[in-house]
């Protein structure tokens, strides 16, 4: 019901659909709540006509905003794991060291890469790595990927569907 809902509205031109939909996709935590990657909708949408820049813009930041909620997780348990263990504090602090010099490089290749990202920002949370360099990467990471499959899809449709006809 929901996947239908997105698809009708993304499919009748809505950059709001795409947004959302992006935001839903990423914010998931280990477990897929729609059926398809979160580039989907900017690729449908472009393909049914809306502007690449625009919709690759919201799919960008929709996938950010909801691959923050596994940073925010990290956070609550790094917490809790100082809060009951009493080992955990030290392999967290030499995890923390080492993340903190080389965070913002496996964040940002991971958010430019096809892969789940969710591991990553519960890692950084948990490793408290500096919020603001995490957004930072997450975002130019996400922006530009979207941008890119915006773009690709923007001129490969056409392409491939003049093949197909």
């Amino acid at each position: 019901m929901v996947l239908e809902t997105f698809l009708n509205l993304i499919n009748e031109g809505s950059y709001l659909a795409v947004f959302i939909t992006s935001f839903v996709s990423s914010s998931s935590i280990l477990i897929p709540i729609l059926p398809f990657p979160g580039y989907f909708p900017v690729l449908v949408g472009v393909g049914i006509g809306l502007n690449p820049l625009i919709a690759g813009l919201l799919g960008g930041i929709g996938s950010v905003l909801g691959d923050l909620l596994g940073y925010l997780v990290g956070m609550g348990g790094s917490a809790t794991i100082e809060k009951f263990e009493k080992k955990a504090p030290k392999f967290l602090k030499r995890f923390e060291r080492f993340y903190s010099h080389i965070g913002f490089w496996v964040v940002l290749a991971f958010a430019f890469l096809p892969f789940p990202f969710d591991i990553i920002g519960v890692l950084s949370g948990v490793s408290k790595y500096n919020f603001k360099r995490f957004l930072l990467a997450l975002t130019v990471g996400r922006v530009v990927r979207t941008l890119l499959i915006a773009y690709g899809g923007f001129y490969a449709i056409p392409f491939i569907s003049n093949l197909f006809s």
